[in-house]
This record gives C-alpha cells, sequence and structure tokens, in this order.
C-alpha cells in the first residue's frame, strides 16, 4: 500500500530532525476514558514526555480511549527496528548489505500465518459433549429428513454446533465445493442429477448452509496494496515519497536510517450464495473484512467467523546500522503518536445490491483489551444471521492474537501461544520461553444476536488443536503440553486445567499433570461429559482416562499403554472409543495407519479390543476430523486410506462390533477411472494444432491462453494431455483432470479446458456421506459417486469442477 503523507511528513520530521528540535512527543487529546481492572498503572518515559500505561484494562468509553490505549502501548514497545525487534507482522530481517537493503518478504510470513489459520481450523476430531455418535444432533433436511437417522452430517466436535466443510447435504440434496465450483446435485436415490454450478474462485475454501443460503468462506489478498518502489535520496529509502518530502531528510542521519517498504494483505472473504432456485445459484452479496480467517461456528442459525488482522504496516524507519538505533527508536515513537483507528483496527467492504460501503470492523466501545498485553492485533468474532442478507458487520474484539477455534453451544473460545516481546529479553530469558509456551485464551458470548467479549485468560503449555478445548457446565476444560513445541525433550509434562469465568477474567479451578513419559507430548484429545480421553506419544502410546466429574480435582483413572498412537478419538456410544492414527514398532517409528477400538466402561482399566492396520499407509481423518464418517445405524466407520504399496486412494468401511468387540474391513471405494472409455473420450471438442493456432492469432498474445496454446500445447500433447473447447455444461475427460479456463475471454464458442493426466494417485476420496439411509456417498475433488452401502459397489457419479 501507499504510506499515508501525513506518516512521512510527521515521521519525518518529527523523527529525522528530532536531534534539531528536541520537542516532546505529542499526545492526543482524549475526552474519554477506560474500564480497568486492577487499576495499576506505570509511568514510561518517551523522549522528553511521560506516558501512563494502564494495566487492567478491559473496555474502552469511546474511541479516544481507544486510540490512547494504542497509541500508548505503542510508544511503549517500539523499538529501532519497529515493534518486537521488527518480528511482528512485518518483515522480520531489514538489513543493508553494501549499500543494498535486504529486506525478507513479508507475504511469505502472512501466508504461513493463514496455513497455519488453516491447519488450525481443519485440525483433529469430531463430535463431543455427552452425544455418543460422530454426528452433529439430529436435525430435520428435506422432506422431513432427520439428520442422524436418514442422512448422515458433518462429523463435527460438538452437538448442535456446526463446522464449516466442503460438502453439506439434507438427504435430499448435496452440496458440493471444490476446485473453485459450487455444484447442487440431487441425490435422487443414489442417481445423482446436477442441477446448477456457480464458479467463486478459490478464494473460497468451505461453506455453511442453512435453507437455501449458502455462506462461502475464504482468503482473498487486499485490492491496490502491494510493494511500493523505494525512493532513495542519499542511500535512505522512502516508499513512494515526493521530493518535496524527500527534502525533509538531514544530511546528519542520512547513512543510518531508512524507511521500510509495505506488504501484501490478506482479507476474509464471505460470499453469500441464494440457492432458492437449484438451477440457478447466485452469489447475492459479499463481505470482506482485513484479516485472516481462522474458522466459523453456526448455531440456531447464527454464524460466527473469527478473524485475526495486524495492524497497517507501520512506516517504520530502521537503522542500517547500530549508529542510528536511538534516532530511528526515537522517530518511530513519533511515528506510532501520529498513528489514527484506521492504523490498527481492521475495516470491512460490504458489497451489496450492487454498491460498495466501508466501514470500521468492531466499534470502539465492542474492542477490548486483556489484563495482560496480548499483542496489537485483534481477534474479531463477526456475526451472520442466515435468516437475514449479508449487512455491515459490528464484530466483536479483544486485542490478541487467535490461532486455535473452539466452540460450544454458548462459549467461542480462542487460543495462542503467549505474545513475547523477545526485544525485551536477556538471553537467559529467550531460551527459558522458548523451553516453556504459555497459551493465551479469550472467550466470546455467542447465545445473544451478536458476539460479546466474555473474558480472558491464560494456561502452562502448548495446547495441539480444537480438540484440547471443551466447555461442559460452565466450565473450560484445556488439554496442554509444556515444553518446546517440536523435537524431543525430556523435560515435557501434559496437563488438563480447569477454568471458570470470574468478571472478565478466567480462573483456575483445578488442574492435573504427569501426563505421558519424559519426551511426550499430547497427539490427541476428547472430552465427553466429565471424562477426558488422551493419547501422548514419543514411542508408546499411553491412552489416558481422566475423571472431570470434580472440576477442582480432575483425576487420572486409568492408562494402557500400547504401541503407535491416535490422532483422532470418537467415542461411539457410552463405553467404547475409536482411535484412528499410526502404528509404530517399540522405538516409535511409524509404520503405517491403525485403527484401534477402545473399551472405556471401566475407566480406571481401559482395553484395546481389537486394532487394524495396513503397513505404508495414512489417513486423512487422522488429522481432519471432518474426513471421518460413523454412521450409527449400520455401526459403520468410514475413512480416507492413502496407500503408495498397493497404489490404493480410497476409502475403506469397517463394521464396529461393540458387543463382539471387533473391526472387521466391509469393504473399499475408489473413485476409478472409466474402464469403459478410452482416456480423453469427451463430449467437447479436442483442438488440434491448426485450431490451436488459429485460436491464438484471435486472442493475440496479451491473453495469458496465448502461450498455452503455442508453446506449451506440445509439451501438454506429449504428457498424455489435451486442450479442448468445450460448452458451459460439457466439461471433463475420461481419466483426465481438466481445468477450466472460463476466466479468460476466448472465443464465443465455449470455454477452453487444459486436462492432464491423473497421475498415480489417481482422484482421492476426501469425504464420505450417506443419504437415503442405503447410499453411501463418497467425494473427491473431480467427482461425486454414489457407492451401495452393503456391498460398497460403485454405481453412478457426476463430474465436479
Amino acid at each position: 500500500m501507499l504510506f499515508p503523507r501525513r506518516f512521512l511528513t510527521a515521521g519525518l520530521a518529527l523523527g529525522l530532525l528530532a536531534t534539531a528540535c528536541g520537542d516532546d512527543l505529542a499526545q492526543p487529546e482524549t475526552t474519554g476514558s477506560s474500564s480497568t481492572g486492577s487499576g495499576d498503572t506505570q509511568t514510561i518515559t518517551v523522549d522528553s514526555g511521560e506516558i501512563v500505561l494502564t494495566s487492567g484494562l478491559a473496555t474502552f468509553d469511546n474511541c479516544d480511549a481507544l486510540l490512547t490505549h494504542l497509541r500508548t502501548e505503542g510508544a511503549e514497545r517500539v523499538g529501532a527496528y519497529g515493534f518486537n525487534d521488527g518480528g511482528w507482522w512485518g518483515p522480520v530481517e531489514r538489513v543493508f548489505l553494501d549499500g543494498e537493503m535486504i529486506v525478507e518478504d513479508a507475504m511469505e510470513m502472512e501466508e504461513s500465518a493463514m496455513d497455519d489459520s488453516a491447519d488450525a481450523s481443519a485440525d483433529v476430531g469430531n463430535l463431543a459433549g455427552s452425544v455418543p455418535q460422530a454426528q452433529t444432533s439430529s436435525a430435520e433436511g428435506g422432506d422431513g429428513a432427520v439428520e442422524g437417522v436418514d442422512f448422515s452430517g458433518t462429523t463435527n466436535q460438538e452437538a448442535g454446533v456446526d463446522e464449516p466443510d466442503i460438502v453439506k447435504t439434507d438427504g435430499s440434496r448435496i452440496v458440493t465445493l471444490t476446485n473453485g465450483v459450487l455444484t447442487l446435485i440431487d441425490a435422487n436415490d443414489g442417481d445423482p442429477v446436477v442441477r446448477g454450478t456457480l464458479n467463486v474462485g478459490y478464494e473460497a475454501s468451505e461453506m455453511l448452509i442453512s435453507g437455501d443460503r449458502i455462506l462461502l468462506l475464504g482468503m482473498s489478498w487486499g485490492d491496490g496494496i502491494g510493494y511500493p518502489e523505494p525512493f532513495i535520496v542519499d542511500d535512505i529509502a522512502v516508499a513512494e515519497s515526493t521530493d518535496a518530502e524527500a527534502d525533509l531528510v538531514d544530511e546528519r542521519v542520512a547513512s543510518d536510517i531508512a524507511i521500510d517498504p509495505g506488504y501484501y494483505g490478506p482479507r476474509v472473504r464471505i460470499i453469500e450464495v441464494d440457492v432458492s432456485n437449484p438451477d440457478s445459484p447466485s452469489a447475492s452479496n459479499e463481505l470482506l473484512l482485513d484479516g485472516n480467517y481462522l474458522s466459523a461456528r453456526m448455531v440456531d442459525g447464527k454464524a460466527r467467523i473469527a478473524i485475526q488482522s495486524n495492524p497497517t504496516q507501520l512506516p517504520f524507519v530502521y537503522p542500517q546500522n547500530q549508529n542510528g538505533e536511538e534516532r530511528a527508536a526515537e522517530t518511530n515513537r513519533a511515528i506510532v503518536a501520529e498513528t489514527e483507528l484506521a492504523d490498527w483496527i481492521p475495516n470491512y467492504t460490504l458489497l451489496r445490491n450492487g454498491e460498495a460501503t466501508t466501514g470500521q470492523l468492531s466499534e470502539c466501545t465492542n474492542v477490548h483489551a486483556p489484563d495482560e498485553f496480548a499483542g496489537f492485533g485483534a481477534l474479531s468474532v463477526v456475526t451472520v444471521d442466515m435468516a437475514e442478507p449479508l449487512a455491515a458487520p459490528d464484530a466483536a474484539a479483544v486485542l490478541a492474537g487467535g490461532q486455535t477455534v473452539y466452540s460450544s453451544a454458548e462459549t467461542m473460545w480462542l487460543g495462542t501461544n503467549q505474545w513475547i516481546d523477545w526485544n525485551a529479553l536477556s538471553d537467559e530469558e529467550r531460551v527459558a520461553h522458548e523451553q516453556s509456551y504459555t497459551t493465551q485464551l479469550h472467550g466470546f458470548s455467542i447465545t445473544g444476536d451478536q458476539a460479546e467479549y466474555l473474558a480472558s485468560g491464560s494456561v502452562r503449555g502448548h495446547m495441539l488443536n480444537q480438540f484440547a478445548m471443551s466447555e461442559h457446565e460452565g466450565v473450560l476444560r484445556v488439554a496442554t503440553t509444556d515444553g518446546p513445541l517440536w523435537g524431543a525433550n525430556d523435560g515435557t509434562e501434559s496437563f488438563v486445567t480447569t477454568f471458570e469465568v470470574d468478571g472478565r477474567a478466567l480462573r483456575q479451578i483445578g488442574q492435573v499433570g504427569d501426563l505421558g513419559h519424559p519426551g511426550e507430548r499430547i497427539f490427541s484429545v476428547r472430552f465427553v461429559g466429565d471424562v477426558a480421553y488422551i493419547v501422548t506419544f514419543r514411542q508408546t502410546d499411553p491412552f489416558y482416562t481422566v475423571d472431570l466429574s470434580d472440576p477442582a480435582n480432575p483425576t487420572v483413572l486409568g492408562e494402557l499403554k500400547i504401541t503407535g498412537y491416535s490422532g483422532q478419538l470418537h467415542p461411539l456410544g457410552p463405553d467404547h472409543v475409536l482411535g484412528i492414527g499410526q502404528e509404530a514398532t517399540e522405538d516409535g517409528r511409524t509404520t503405517g495407519a491403525k485403527v484401534t477400538l477402545f473399551d472405556v466402561s471401566d475407566l480406571a482399566n481401559p482395553v484395546d479390543l481389537d486394532t487394524w492396520t495396513v503397513p505404508n499407509t495414512w489417513t486423512d481423518a487422522e488429522w481432519d476430523h471432518r474426513a471421518f464418517l460413523w454412521w450409527a445405524p449400520e455401526n459403520l466407520a468410514v475413512l480416507p486410506i492413502s496407500n503408495w504399496q498397493e497404489q490404493f486412494w480410497g476409502a475403506i468401511a469397517f463394521r464396529i462390533d461393540l458387543d463382539a468387540g471387533t473391526i472387521s474391513e466391509a469393504g473399499r471405494l475408489s473413485h476409478e477411472p472409466d474402464t469403459t472409455s478410452a482416456v480423453g473420450t469427451t463430449d467437447c471438442d479436442v483442438l488440434d494444432e491448426g485450431e490451436r493456432t488459429a485460436m491464438a492469432a484471435e486472442i493475440g498474445e496479451e491473453n495469458e491462453l496465448y502461450w498455452m496454446l503455442t508453446e506449451e500445447s506440445e509439451w501438454i500433447d506429449g504428457q498424455g494431455g489435451q486442450i479442448q473447447l468445450c460448452g458451459d455444461e460439457e466439461r471433463g475427460a475420461t481419466g483426465l483432470y481438466c481445468e477450466r479456463w472460463d476466466w479468460l475471454e476466448t472465443t464465443a464458442d465455449g470455454v477452453i479446458e487444459i486436462c492432464w493426466p491423473e497421475g498415480p494417485q489417481g482422484d482421492p476420496i476426501v469425504r464420505t456421506l450417506v443419504t437415503g439411509g442405503d447410499t453411501l456417498w463418497s467425494l473427491s475433488w473431480t467427482r461425486l459417486q454414489a457407492n451401495d452401502l452393503s456391498s460398497f459397489e460403485a454405481g453412478s457419479w457426476v463430474d465436479l469442477g
């Protein structure tokens, strides 16, 4: 983005020329006040002025109070390299080498944060509470069908709390989101018919559905935000500066300070789709929010969307060498003193009825700060009423970070590793923090029309994923492992800690430790009512049962040692738990996928009743609970399987006999290419060399497709692929993966598809579901296939975008 001129003017004037002026840093005049927790204050000196830092700040009466808090916290923590010694949301390394500025790409950091968010939102597990099956609570679907009886729903962590996914069904209709295309399909008793499609782009990654409204959720990158070219004057880089602003540079500091370039910012994208006419689904409204998408939940028709936003990349100066550090820090404090709310608090853009409106995502009085400083980012929960069109949001926000999202029907909890100002620590303190983590927790009440900030607190150690948290009868239970995040360390220890909300704080009421042996960490957690099931692993798999009936005195009741580990734990009724993970040797080397049936009827003596393993195999259900299906009416468990040894990328169904305590393989599903037709068979027009040359000449060299039709086409043919021209409803080719280039203008005759061989992995199955009581559906990225629920024989299928 282009830096605001006020920064370049005020920052350079106040900072770079500060040695001549020596004026006090001006603080904003405030007419409002902030409510405090403890009321303690700390006075710090900035330049020749004083700033009063209030601790225990919880709420703000108005925007002046909020801005004062942000400027005050910023002034205390900013240094010669920005915030956190340059290690916040911008480039980590700001270095000059032989007179050239070398800056680490901030986009890579944002993409890494997005990957972490995606991992967190897709973390392992499924049902919880006291519901003894891996489904949401029963709900009515199409034609009065009942979820869990007539059709399966998304495998959720908590009953009644729906999670977003790439496929949803109401028993009669199946909706898929694959390869940037939303597809509506009539289940039609196992003879699927595509009703309508909508190209929504790859920015939409998952969805929630309520009636005829679909909410697509994903990420995009901010329009018009990019990397400005540095403007060099006397070895000082000034982003998009004017000559007048460059003249402000004082020769006395010219060799010591440079101005940092900007970064490309992420945005959360929420698209509202109307499917009341299934033959013609339409995107009606859209909401763009500054920040990273974490996850979402839906309870009683209200979607709650968690996002993490970082402040605007401020135009901090930084020294080229140690001689400029003092003046750079002074200038950066001046820049912080000139910030406005727009630099700290995320904005939204609402696209509705052809008009765009923008505003601040959260009202100032709805922004909160925890007692313990948790960073300059904003962790927000946005509410979307699925019964109403998208509207301007008023999100509840807390000034903190967030990665892991858990939600009960009453509260959404978000956790992240504790914010650390590494620049303020000694070497010994840095080592200590690296060896022992603290997790910060922030809660939002979701029982009202809008989410409301509830409380914050912290717990020793780090969490595995969303299943490390559970709320039951007003008590929050958290499972953590202390010690380094990665690598073997004999000092690790795992805990279950219980909390209750006390005012705006979390108050610890109980804890039990000594879970796992030295060097082990938690690999899976499952809270069910008053019991927790926990698996730790390093060489063997201790399976623990923990009694939480007395939250003040949680107690480890039983321990079972077996080889391997379970990455997922799924309760199957009150007396059984199914573990999904990896088998391992006695020294901890994993060997292949493993499914274990545990008997937990006697919590003091858990027993492994039966085990199924396949070498050189893994399953997505180990880390993504939504990939697992438990169909209770048939005692059937289905999970995707990838096996390089057997060249099998499909799904395996298991019959779980709870009375006999056995696991038996019932059948396998796969999406093998259509063997009745030759590879490349299609209803589209496969273009030969002459047709490609003619089309390339027609569209011109400025079209991206031109190079595919000319320079790349021969290579595509050599790889066994083809280029074809298809109509709107005609797509795909037998045995090939086809990518539609419908975002480019080609000809009026149709849409170009570039088709490639599917490769050795074929078309791996990623989800399974049941409709009609007798059809087991398997979903891959290119196909939805009906399979007989008894024989598991493949039936009809439809190709997907």
